[in-house]
């Protein structure tokens, strides 16, 4: 219990130190990090978001409950993730900096393309909503249960309340390095 505590304590800690270090410096420090976070913490930032509990539960429980067949799944997220950091990373970076500096995908796809009607941006963003909806609430599924397991004595509801508090208290915080950190960590 002692180290999930300070677990939790350091990744608030980072947080605040980012958002110390980080007042009054626009938009693009805070979303983007002012583009100067390094490739390693970048990437395996990005897979910890990408794979979190979905890595550590859903697919062990994939391999329990159909075989071990389900491995190539991992197999094939190996492969998807690692063409995607040679092949379309650092293209994108460089990219989404040429077309008007996007901060979001969405952004970068409307400059990218000249789109004057916000449709593209519109149908993106209900793709994400429903996509990252689904993501956060298994992601919150996850954390309550681990929490659980840590304190019993806790409620699901409560153990969710304080899961998500610390979250969202170290991401609006410190924003994307602050998100980068606590994933790296």
């Amino acid at each position: 219990m002692i180290a999930f505590v300070i677990y939790f304590l350091i990744v608030l800690a980072i947080g605040i130190v980012f958002f110390i270090k980080g007042k009054g410096t626009g938009e693009k420090e805070y979303f983007l990090g002012g583009r100067s976070m390094g490739p390693w913490v970048t990437a395996l930032s990005a897979q910890a978001s990408d794979m979190s509990a979905w890595l550590l539960m859903g697919l062990p429980g994939s391999i329990l409950a159909f075989g071990f067949g389900q491995m190539w799944i991992g197999i094939g997220l190996a492969l998807g993730t690692a063409a995607n950091w040679i092949f379309v990373a650092r293209r994108l970076r460089k990219f989404s900096r040429a077309a008007g500096d996007a901060i979001t995908l969405p952004q970068y796809l409307s400059n990218r393309f000249a789109a004057a009607n916000p449709a593209l941006q519109i149908i993106c963003a209900v793709v994400f909503f429903v996509c990252f909806t689904i993501y956060v609430a298994s992601s919150f599924v996850a954390g309550t249960s681990v929490f659980t397991t840590v304190f019993p004595e806790l409620s699901e509801t409560t153990a969710m309340v304080i899961f998500a508090f610390i979250i969202i208290a170290y991401t609006f915080m410190g924003g994307f390095k602050a998100v980068c950190w606590t994933d790296f960590f």
